[in-house]
């Protein structure tokens, strides 16, 4: 009975921490910053050094999350589960952004 209660009140106390981190509009907000990070990613990349069809992935699945989480099935997920969707975003911003940066420049002019 008291594990029970135990796990009831980290819960919750973990759903108020985290509330903005997983709020289903934070969540939205950091899928279409991604997607745009990934149309600008498409228009300046170089075919040889960033794989194109990693980008279109990215902007497909960005799209679909964006249309999930207007959905009521999306703010019955756990927090938890929620809080780890969050990381990997965060996570495949940064890595979309390294990418950029390393990718060459189309030109060896400077402007």
């Amino acid at each position: 009975m008291f594990a029970w209660l135990a796990n009831a009140f980290r819960s919750i106390k973990d759903s108020i921490r985290y509330k903005e981190k997983v709020s289903p509009e934070a969540i939205r907000v950091l899928a279409s910053e991604l997607r745009e990070l990934a149309q600008m990613a498409e228009m300046f990349a170089n075919e040889e050094a960033t794989p194109m069809d990693r980008i279109k992935r990215i902007q497909s699945e960005t799209g679909q999350l964006i249309e999930l989480t207007s959905r009521a099935e999306f703010r019955r997920l756990s927090v938890q589960r929620r809080l780890e969707l969050h990381e990997s975003l965060v996570d495949s911003k940064r890595h979309l952004l390294n990418t950029m940066q390393a990718t060459p420049v189309a030109t060896d002019v400077i402007q």
